[in-house]
């Protein structure tokens, strides 16, 4: 049987359990797994919200499609600002990947070849655990020592890969507004989210996967596919393209598909532009997982 089978062919049992608990607060890791199916390869979900807001049931749209293929998705809670700044966030993201990896028996799949998947502030989190997966321990997570935190490729959708630059973006469209034409830009929203989490332009940069890619400093390349949509405000594709271009000189794989006529966030939400998207993410996870 192939590893990854077309979308639809299972159903999905869905389940929460507690994954670790950082300083009293206890974080939850909710599973989508394709019942019938054998050993599962693991995708390890990190929503967005601006690290501020959202649960781990933001994605359940794609969660869901993707775990009908025949993939355990394990969506995962973390800290959030501005009660718990940066890093925590990408500390909790790599306990949850190494929780998964150890609990894999008991979620019905396999712990080899696991994948990261979120979009916006997701995406940049999950690029940070995924580029420097060793730099962000210290979280308590029931997992041993010798379970890591690698992955073997990652999706992050519409990500802000570069906090510094997004910052500056939405302070001078606060300066010089023009109409909207995403529904989900609240740049007032956004740079107090920013402010919250992130506490003042230095640690964006330290937060930065650009910078990160660009310093040398990335501890493994995993093959990444990114989706931008062609009207997302949130993050403009100049910002993603400086990412894809400067992962490509250091020797990583990317792949960047634009999609016409959709905002941020679209594949959240259900339609036709969302199950394109989904499409596109099962054709290149099945890809990594042949």
């Amino acid at each position: 049987m192939p590893t990854v089978g077309p979308i639809g062919a299972y159903d999905v049992a869905v389940d929460d359990r507690p994954f670790a608990q950082p300083g009293g607060v206890t974080l939850l890791a909710r599973s989508y797994r394709p019942v019938g199916a054998p050993p599962a390869h693991l995708l390890v979900d990190v929503h967005g919200g601006a690290w501020t807001y959202f649960d781990r049931t933001a994605d359940v749209y794609f969660d869901w499609a993707l775990a009908t293929c025949g993939l355990t998705v394990v969506a995962l809670d973390f800290r959030m600002g501005a009660a718990h700044p940066f890093p925590a966030a990408v500390a909790d993201v790599v306990a949850g990947i190494r929780w998964a990896k150890a609990h894999a028996s008991e979620l019905d799949a396999r712990a080899d070849r696991v994948g990261l998947i979120g979009g916006s502030s997701g995406g940049h989190l999950l690029m940070l655990a995924a580029l420097t997966p060793a730099a962000f321990a210290g979280t308590v997570v029931d997992a041993p020592d010798d379970v890591d935190a690698r992955v073997a490729y990652a999706l992050p959708l519409w990500p802000i890969l570069d906090p510094l630059a997004r910052y500056r973006y939405l302070r001078d469209r606060v300066a010089n507004p023009t109409p909207a034409r995403d529904r989900f830009f609240q740049a007032e929203r956004l740079i107090a989210a920013h402010d919250g989490f992130f506490g003042d332009e230095a640690t964006m940069v330290r937060a930065s996967a650009l910078r990160v890619v660009e310093s040398g400093e990335a501890e493994t390349l995993p093959p990444i596919w990114i989706a931008h949509p062609e009207l997302d405000e949130n993050v403009t594709l100049p910002m993603t393209e400086r990412f894809v271009d400067a992962y490509r000189r250091v020797g990583g794989a990317v792949e960047l598909e634009v999609f016409a006529g959709v905002g941020h966030s679209f594949a959240n939400f259900p339609g036709d532009a969302a199950d394109a998207c989904i499409a596109r993410m099962h054709a290149f996870i099945a890809r990594q997982l042949v």
